[in-house]
């Protein structure tokens, strides 16, 4: 087979790679999403905390979707809560694969990656304050205690904040990290995610439903997973 040949040859597996890794992800974006989201939207999460009221589900009580993720960290709360606090961008990261929020601009962590450690400076953080997930898009801080982390924002279908109120235009979501202690080294890390308004309409709002709704409760979970080694890691050093 001559060289030009071999080059045709190459391409054509290529084209047929390739062809199959798009059937692959429409696929996986269109069917696998709303067959499974009733088990991914509850990732270690029980019964109790999937149905139970939560701190911050008042922010937004007309949510149209709702997810409910847990996990168990041998790790005291208060050292939990430190961990939770200082998360975000240009901050201590998301405990999760740092390559994809380098890819994704959502990174810039103050230790080149997330962090493991507790970093002091990134503690004082007040009711009001912004935590940011890229450049453009941050949540404001409305709870900062010992039992809870609620972050809570609102944005119009330019992902500019808008007014929570102007139901129209804005949807909005929160965040609540709920910080239960089992025991003095033994704590339940709760994450509930709810979004409300009326969306982006058509193609967007497929996105936010399906792929995205996806690979958000992916890294949701990773990050609950890294909290919790990260913390289990400090508390046993």
């Amino acid at each position: 087979m001559d060289a030009r040949a071999t080059a045709v040859t190459v391409l054509k597996w290529a084209g047929v790679g390739l062809a199959a890794f798009l059937a692959l992800v429409l696929v996986g974006s269109t069917i696998v999403p709303p067959l499974a989201r009733g088990r991914y939207n509850r990732w270690g999460a029980t019964d109790d905390e999937v149905g139970r009221a939560l701190p911050g589900d008042e922010l937004v009580p007309d949510a149209t979707s709702s997810s409910t993720k847990a996990v168990t960290i041998e790790a005291p709360a208060a050292l939990v809560h430190e961990l939770v606090v200082q998360m975000g961008y240009q901050r201590a990261g998301w405990y999760g694969w740092d390559w994809f929020y380098n890819m994704t601009g959502s990174s810039d962590f103050v230790d080149g990656r997330y962090s493991t450690r507790v970093v002091p400076e990134l503690q004082d953080v007040a009711v009001g304050d912004r935590i940011y997930i890229n450049e453009m898009v941050g949540y404001d801080v409305v709870r900062n205690d010992a039992d809870a982390f609620l972050l809570f924002g609102a944005m119009n279908e330019k992902g500019e904040a808008c007014d929570p109120d102007d139901r129209a235009v804005c949807s909005t979501m929160s965040w609540a990290w709920v910080i239960e202690a089992v025991d003095e080294d033994t704590t339940r890390l709760i994450l509930r995610i709810r979004n409300g308004g009326p969306g982006f309409g058509g193609f967007v709002d497929w996105l936010y439903a399906n792929p995205l709704d996806l690979g958000g409760a992916i890294m949701g979970y990773k990050t609950l997973v890294g909290l919790r080694n990260t913390a289990e890691d400090l508390a046993g050093s």
